[in-house]
């Protein structure tokens, strides 16, 4: 796996022009003046963000319509934080962000979200193969509770105590490198639901596994299911386990746990996106960075000033 280092990334953009640079060449790569139509390269404009039509004056801002725009941080800094994300194996808190580049924790908070925005595919993909599907539950741990605390909920009749107070979240993967994942944080997965959303995401026929839960009862009957026993504690029975997307979870857990500490149910989301992205391109740390700068450019198109 080619890894992208930081003398490479400090070589690459060792200043905000270099960056600016990069983004104006996402964005604008073989520009044509949409005011008089000339193809020769633009220039850049001194102490702005922008480039100038050598014909007629005509300029781009590469940074209008993305997480740059208007922003008064140093495009180096936003740069090394997706650096950041894109060479720790469980992310960067907001507090890191504010040690490391020296800014408020308000400022590092709102570019770790950003990040965190791009890091996310807003498109709902369509999983091949052999698809895993499981849900899990993020919150205190059930071992952790008091003796009154427990006695309390016995008495209030809660079967499933472990799942308490905690947040659900159902998830879907595809086995093999490069293989997709799709999360997504609920108030609560019912069976109905469950079976709209994978029927909406995985193709009839497929071949699944998922663990003896109830919410997977009525599954056979359009795909080609395998369930493992977990109330047997059979986790393994040759290619019929759900241990892929179970690593995954427990990626998430390390990374609440071990890098944030906490996360709020609003923002929970934007997290697994996070950490999906990680898991999705954890075989090609090089290309991460690439890949979330490409996805800064996307824009509505050049109007004439």
């Amino acid at each position: 796996m080619k890894k992208f280092t930081i003398k490479e990334f400090r070589e690459r953009y060792p200043d905000d022009d270099a960056c600016l640079d990069k983004i104006f060449q996402l964005r604008f790569s073989n520009l044509v003046c949409p005011k008089c139509e000339n193809d020769k390269p633009f220039k850049r404009v001194k102490d702005r963000r922008s480039y100038q039509c050598r014909c007629c004056g005509f300029q781009v801002y590469p940074t209008k319509n993305t997480v740059f725009e208007k922003t008064t941080t140093p495009l180096t800094y936003w740069f090394y934080a997706i650096y950041l994300q894109t060479t720790t194996r469980n992310g960067v808190a907001a507090k890191e962000l504010e040690r490391q580049l020296d800014v408020c924790y308000k400022t590092a908070l709102r570019m770790a979200h950003q990040i965190k925005i791009l890091m996310s595919d807003k498109q709902n993909p369509v999983f091949r193969g052999v698809v895993e599907i499981d849900e899990t539950y993020l919150g205190g741990q059930a071992k952790n509770y008091s003796n009154s605390k427990r006695k309390k909920l016995e008495q209030e009749n809660v079967k499933n105590y472990n799942a308490y107070g905690k947040t659900p979240v159902f998830g879907i993967l595809e086995r093999g490198e490069g293989g997709k994942i799709y999360t997504e944080v609920m108030s609560a997965i019912t069976r109905a639901w469950a079976e709209e959303t994978i029927k909406r995401l995985v193709p009839f026929g497929s071949k699944v596994y998922t663990d003896n839960s109830q919410i997977y009862a009525k599954l056979h009957m359009v795909y080609n299911q395998g369930v493992v026993n977990h109330v047997d504690k059979v986790y393994a029975k040759g290619p019929r386990h759900v241990n892929t997307i179970e690593s995954f979870w427990s990626m998430v857990k390390r990374t609440i746990r071990g890098t944030h500490i906490h996360v709020s149910d609003k923002h929970l989301q934007k997290y697994l996106d996070e950490i999906a992205f990680r898991w999705e391109h954890r075989h090609d740390q090089a290309g991460m960075f690439e890949t979330i700068l490409s996805r800064v450019t996307s824009f509505s198109g050049l109007k004439p000033s």
